[in-house]
């Protein structure tokens, strides 16, 4: 991603950041190219799931319809488990990915659209179309990482909304023309990226390595668990949906109208208040999600999808915010984006399987069939038990990224510098790390740069910084100017390139309106602050 820093043609023209409200970002055509082929892949993997357009000639009532789905996310968890563990490799050959990718797509599509195949056979056809997926799945997050940088949650919320109209207007193709549709998403997917990356260079830009990737990461376990209970959710929800609704049914055109509704409150809320964040979404989810599951246990079976419905609106929201949240986190750490995405996706998806496979095990007809309504109940209890579980270490502190983290990249994205490179002991969670790195930096003599050290000249940096609203590295800069030190001692104390260190200097001299180091002392010095309440 280095080599992309250096191409300022690529960058995004970004408005001002969303943490304020009401901004947006702007993208040249060439990076529209990408974004509709984002648009056109999340397309696909909602129709995969959600629907069975995909396999037109199954029988919907047997098991080849549970086979295609499940053996679709077996698919989309190995490519996935495969650009994790090779990244490097995938990282260096992006034309091969995507090679790769358009010849399993084409192999499940042709499989698929066979009449009346084995259950084995719409199987294994289904793994092929999920490893197609995949592979195409973990480069747009590569590209969406590249190019919205770390103001992607309205992006991606979008693309959903998008993807989730497209997919409703193939509902109303009908049974006859819906798979020759639903396969165009696939192939706008992948010819889209080609273009893309012929446009862009993508397959030019430098990777980081998956050693240097993961001494970086900040991403901790309960993460993971918090990403895998939301897809679990999300997978339990369209299990129950497949095993009772009919995909060119009313009733499937109520839950698209739902989704689509759901999307479309995100994408505004992301634009404004941004009240639905990762830690309050998942916070509100979890005890959501037993509460609207249980009533599964006792209405009748033709008003079952209303709450499978509620539940699937409700998983929307950790799953958009934990995909924006590994998109900046790969961003602001600057790592590996095939890496870290796949990574973060593979639990997503695993967690998806899961909940799909209980829901099966108690909500198909097959499965109704044999055990009667003990499936059912059994299922319904195994799931709350996981979401009890999972939130017993979910909810103990926050453990995803916290926005504020993200100021200092985004005001580094503005300025066309260089994103920051945080560095901590892995698994430390990102809100603990601008108190342990001043822990180090006092314990190593240099503590110049830590605001929280108790003594007036700080809270009169504090103070000046919150009131021109400097990023967190610029906080920094400051308190190193305020003593006087020059740009070459800057440098050397935050490792840093010289160009880096006079545009801090120089953005920081903008805000505050001072024309030099011995005015913006003269403003520290004279800046008044209330020492009642320091230490």
């Amino acid at each position: 991603m280095g080599e992309e820093r250096s191409m300022p043609e690529f960058r995004v023209d970004q408005a001002p950041s969303n943490d304020a409200g009401g901004g947006w970002i702007l993208v040249n055509a060439r990076i529209l190219v990408g974004l509709i082929g984002a648009i056109a892949c999340f397309s696909w993997l909602f129709v995969m799931l959600g629907t069975s357009i995909f396999i037109p000639f199954a029988d919907l009532e047997g098991v080849a319809t549970g086979a295609a789905h499940l053996s679709f996310l077996a698919g989309c968890c190995t490519a996935l488990l495969a650009c994790w563990k090779f990244s490097d490799w995938f990282s260096a050959h992006r034309v091969a990915q995507v090679c790769c990718a358009a010849v399993f797509t084409f192999v499940g599509c042709a499989g698929l659209s066979f009449y009346e195949l084995a259950a084995s056979w719409y199987g294994a056809f289904g793994f092929a179309l999920g490893c197609g997926f995949s592979l195409v799945y973990t480069l747009y997050g590569e590209y969406i990482c590249l190019f919205f940088k770390t103001d992607v949650k309205p992006y991606i919320v979008g693309i959903f909304a998008a993807s989730v109209l497209m997919c409703t207007g193939i509902l109303f193709a009908g049974p006859d023309t819906s798979f020759v549709f639903a396969i165009i998403f696939p192939a706008i997917a992948i010819v889209a990226y080609i273009v893309a990356m012929a446009l862009l260079r993508i397959d030019k830009a430098e990777a980081v390595k998956a050693k240097v990737s993961d001494k970086r990461s900040q991403v901790v376990w309960r993460s993971y668990l918090a990403t895998a209970t939301s897809g679990m959710a999300l997978g339990f929800a369209l299990g129950c949906i497949l095993s009772t609704q009919s995909a060119q049914s009313g009733v499937f055109v109520l839950i698209e109208v739902a989704l689509l509704v759901t999307c479309i409150g995100l994408l505004i809320d992301s634009l404004h208040k941004n009240v639905a964040n990762e830690t309050a979404t998942m916070r509100l989810f979890l005890p959501f999600s037993a509460v609207v599951v249980f009533p599964l246990l006792f209405v009748q079976e033709e008003i079952r999808f209303v709450f499978a419905v509620l539940l699937l609106c409700g998983a929307i929201f950790p799953t958009t915010c934990s995909l924006s949240a590994i998109c900046r986190h790969v961003v602001l750490c600057d790592l590996s984006a095939i890496r870290a995405f796949s990574f973060g996706r593979l639990i997503s998806f695993g967690g998806v399987a899961l909940g799909m496979v209980i829901s099966f095990a108690g909500f198909s007809e097959s499965a109704v069939e044999q055990f009667g309504s003990t499936a059912t109940t059994l299922s319904v209890i195994l799931f709350m038990a996981l979401v009890i579980f999972s939130a017993s270490f979910v909810m103990t502190e926050d453990n995803y990224p916290d926005k504020s983290r993200f100021k200092q990249a985004e005001a580094k994205a503005n300025a066309g510098e260089e994103e920051p490179v945080l560095v901590a002991g892995p698994g430390t969670p990102i809100r603990r790390i601008a108190s342990e790195q001043g822990e180090q930096s006092e314990a190593e003599g240099g503590d110049e740069t830590r605001l929280t050290r108790p003594g007036i000249f700080y809270l009169k940096c504090e103070a000046v910084a919150e009131r021109y609203d400097l990023s967190n590295r610029q906080k920094e800069v400051l308190v190193m100017l305020a003593k006087g030190r020059n740009a070459e001692y800057i440098t050397e104390k935050l490792v840093i390139s010289s160009h880096t260190a006079k545009a801090h200097i120089y953005n920081i001299y903008q805000k505050t309106g001072v024309h030099s180091r011995q005015e913006l002392m003269n403003l520290v010095e004279e800046t008044e602050v209330d020492v009642s309440n320091s230490e």
